[in-house]
């Protein structure tokens, strides 16, 4: 018996580029020899352009291309000192850039500021009289992850450190650094104050000492949290840190140093936490509206310097986060309690028990729950006529002080 087998040749090996990065940092190219059946990496090449906020229509010749393999991991609005205006500064665009090429290349990134210049625009374009100008342009050791401003300075995160810079001539000069923790990809900053968000170790504050060139840690939150977001709650002269994880929960920190919880000062306090059941990833701080209130209460309330932090989820609902005075926290409590009780639950849940902070991994804290459920108090205005009085009735308030005392808040907030 003959066995008869048919040999079939390998096809030839097919040359492609790859670009490789040595250990000094300089990028060359260099040949691999890949099979024919090898699919290349599709890796995006990044691009910032500029569009007019009257129409939203893109403005011709303000693209700029970034570098291949490398991705733009933060960009801010940052206002930096400037000698040629009468303020002392100045707004540009800042850029954070990281190169991904593989686990066995160093990571390093790039920062790069942008200029939005006037110039004569083209006949027939009005658009074109906004052009981007390059003022810095400069590698780094490490990858860019956060960038923000402080006192007219540039803060950026740069790996595991966080470094301050100064714009001198279109060149960047290094003031202050500090080592942080695993990985900063938030920078929120207030007067002297840098509130950073660290991917698995929580939040910290730093502080910036412009006399001295110091920059120095302030405290920090020393339990395990991811971090999705951060921002101020800002009360006339109080301040407070608000930050999002990974779990959906937020959770509201204090810095006091008298208290024995903060040791001597060097940790945040955690006061009020809330399981919101949304990823958020996005905090920004607006003003109340004081048009609208009267003058009586708004000598009450103080809300002249009272801010609302408004918030951005994953799932594409918005909402805000209120500071109030604690004698309206008292009294929206107590409805709080009644309403709970009173209401029949949307889908079985429980409103203290599924806005519980909730963890994966086991904590040895008790939930702090000084956080308010807005839309379940606002319930109590479509409630009818007796049961509001009777809620009233058991709180030792009237329906049309409650009322009013919402209706202020929803004025305060009515931004949208």
């Amino acid at each position: 018996m003959s066995v008869a087998g048919v040999l079939r040749a390998a096809p030839p090996p097919r040359l492609s580029w790859l670009l490789g990065v040595d250990c000094l940092g300089s990028q060359e190219e260099i040949k691999e020899e890949r099979d024919e059946r090898f699919i290349p990496v599709q890796a995006p090449q990044f691009s910032i352009q500029l569009f007019s906020p009257v129409n939203w229509q893109m403005i011709p010749n303000t693209e700029y291309c970034l570098e291949p393999w490398e991705h733009v991991t933060c960009c801010k609005n940052v206002i930096l000192a400037y000698e040629g205006d009468r303020s002392g500064l100045r707004g540009y665009l800042a850029l954070g850039t990281t190169y991904c090429f593989g686990e066995d290349i160093t990571c390093r990134g790039r920062i790069i500021i942008f200029d939005v210049i006037d110039v004569v625009p083209e006949p027939g374009q009005p658009l074109t009289k906004n052009r981007l100008k390059m003022l810095y342009e400069g590698e780094q050791k490490g990858p860019v992850t956060a960038l923000a401003h402080c006192c007219g300075l540039l803060v950026s995160a740069i790996g595991q450190k966080v470094y301050i810079w100064q714009l001198k001539n279109t060149d960047l000069v290094g003031m202050a650094f500090i080592d942080t923790q695993i990985y900063t990809h938030q920078l929120s900053c207030i007067k002297s104050l840098i509130l950073g968000a660290d991917i698995c170790k929580s939040i910290f504050i730093l502080r910036f000492q412009e006399e001295n060139r110091t920059l120095s840690l302030v405290a920090r939150d020393h339990k395990p949290l991811q971090v999705y977001g951060v921002q101020y709650l800002v009360d006339n002269t109080t301040l407070a840190f608000l930050c999002s994880d990974a779990d959906k929960n937020m959770v509201v920190f204090t810095y006091n140093p008298e208290s024995h919880e903060s040791a001597g000062g060097t940790r945040l306090i955690r006061k009020g936490d809330f399981h919101l059941g949304h990823h958020v990833n996005s905090f920004f701080r607006i003003r109340c509206r004081v048009g609208d209130v009267s003058g009586e209460r708004r000598a009450g309330q103080n809300i002249e310097r009272r801010h609302i932090t408004e918030m951005a989820t994953l799932d594409g609902s918005l909402g805000y986060v209120l500071p109030v005075s604690e004698r309206t926290y008292r009294r929206f409590s107590m409805i709080y309690n009644l309403l709970v009780q009173h209401l029949p639950h949307i889908a079985g849940l429980n409103p203290k028990a599924c806005h519980t902070v909730m963890s994966r991994q086991k904590l040895n804290i008790n939930p702090a729950r000084a956080i308010l459920d807005g839309e379940l108090i606002w319930s109590f205005l479509h409630l009818p006529v007796p049961e509001k009085a009777e809620i009233a009735k058991k709180i030792g308030a009237k329906v049309d002080d409650i009322i009013e005392e919402l209706m202020e808040l929803d004025r305060m907030t009515a931004h949208f």
